[in-house]
């Protein structure tokens, strides 16, 4: 079942990718960040490292959130590398800062900093 989410993982990350690309045509000459699943993440439900251009998510919340997990987390974490490859340091240093918030409404999710899956 891992590699199934693995998947649809890496699918939905290519497609929220090529999206964010309309909005933001810089972007695309990016590449789009790794996506890891791993057994690591323990309270938090993904995490980007922004320098190595990967997004670590938490494999043990996929089997009771999948659609919240594709849908909501994984799309927060591409907005923060894509912050870092838009606008560089100034928002690695800050992470939910105000060009992770305008990111993030331009394409039409929430801005929150924090989920609600149970741990």
């Amino acid at each position: 079942m891992s590699k199934n989410y693995q998947t649809l993982a890496d699918k939905a990350a290519s497609i929220f990718w090529k999206n964010l690309g309309f909005h933001y045509p810089k972007l695309l000459k990016h590449k789009m960040p790794e996506i890891i699943l791993c057994n690591r993440l323990t309270r938090t439900a993904g995490k980007n490292y922004q320098q190595e251009n990967k997004i670590h998510l938490a494999h043990k919340f996929f089997p009771a959130n999948c659609e919240s997990m594709l849908d909501i987390i994984l799309p927060h974490e591409i907005v923060h590398q894509a912050d870092y490859n838009l606008f560089g340091e100034s928002e690695f240093k800050h992470g939910h800062g105000k060009n992770w918030v305008i990111i993030m409404q331009q394409v039409g999710l929430v801005a929150n900093r924090y989920h609600s899956l149970k741990i």
